[in-house]
């Protein structure tokens, strides 16, 4: 995962505490951040059901996945570089250039995961149950460190460095595990991804909410509407499509760890 726009020049010493700000507006910016967020999911939801259902019930359909899925990974190129669009120029792109790509992400991904999704069901025994086994538990888990996130007094900003330090070890570690193939360090990975990932939710959601301190408290950043009320400007609603879709990524790296632990992915050897 990258370092988003959130993080830039952030720190405690320039963030107004959100407590400064009406309630009201913190709590309507956060629903606001989780409901692109869950529409995103929902979007990777249908999208992957269709996919699966497509390759089930059509056999014209099922070739021709099959034919295109040797392409992937210039999906995945597509991904990255849609997501460097949206944190990169979050601060000058049309609001709804950045809602437009954020969903077309979130159906790419749904591709993506289909595919995955007919592979693993057809490998693994009891597959689909695993699935939804491991979304349920992602949701709980997010779900619970999202709050923690949003209600915690203590500064979570600190582990910021932290927390991207343990995420370049993780992704170093997989690589050379790759080579390796070694069963007991592969559990590990899936270990310290799950709750670094854990702590990465809480930590975004917290930065968020203080974030959003700064930006509605900043004159440059808002404007006075026609009937005389204080309005935010487009990158208010930029920050909230990058706000989820930073959530959205630790949601995402949650399931996958915990597939991969329910599935054996991390079994020791």
């Amino acid at each position: 995962m990258m370092r988003h726009s959130y993080e830039q020049g952030y720190t405690p010493a320039n963030v107004i505490d959100a407590s400064q700000l009406d309630q009201h507006a913190v709590n309507g910016y956060m629903a606001k951040v989780f409901g692109w967020m869950f529409f995103g999911l929902l979007l990777t939801t249908l999208t992957t059901f269709g996919i699966v259902y497509g390759i089930n019930v059509n056999e014209a359909f099922a070739d021709f996945i099959l034919r295109i899925q040797g392409i992937v990974w210039l999906v995945f190129i597509a991904q990255f570089a849609m997501v460097m669009a949206i944190s990169a120029r979050v601060t000058k792109m049309n609001p709804s250039t950045a809602r437009l790509l954020y969903m077309v992400y979130a159906i790419i991904n749904g591709f993506t995961f289909g595919l995955f999704a007919v592979l693993y069901a057809a490998a693994t025994e009891g597959g689909i149950h695993t699935l939804g086994m491991a979304f349920g538990i992602s949701a709980v888990c997010f779900g619970i460190m999202a709050i923690y996130g949003m209600v915690t007094k203590s500064d979570l900003t600190r582990f910021g460095n932290l927390l991207w330090v343990g995420l370049i070890g993780l992704i170093i570690i997989s690589v050379v595990n790759i080579f390796i193939g070694n069963g007991f360090i592969d559990f590990l990975i899936c270990v310290v991804g799950l709750f670094l990932f854990l702590g990465i939710t809480a930590h975004r959601t917290h930065m968020i909410k203080n974030y959003y301190a700064q930006i509605a408290l900043s004159p440059e950043n808002t404007y006075v509407d026609e009937y005389g009320n204080t309005q935010q400007n487009a990158l208010s609603s930029n920050l909230a499509i990058v706000g989820a879709l930073m959530l959205y990524l630790a949601f995402i790296n949650i399931f996958m760890f915990v597939l991969r632990l329910l599935g054996g992915g991390g079994s020791r050897r």
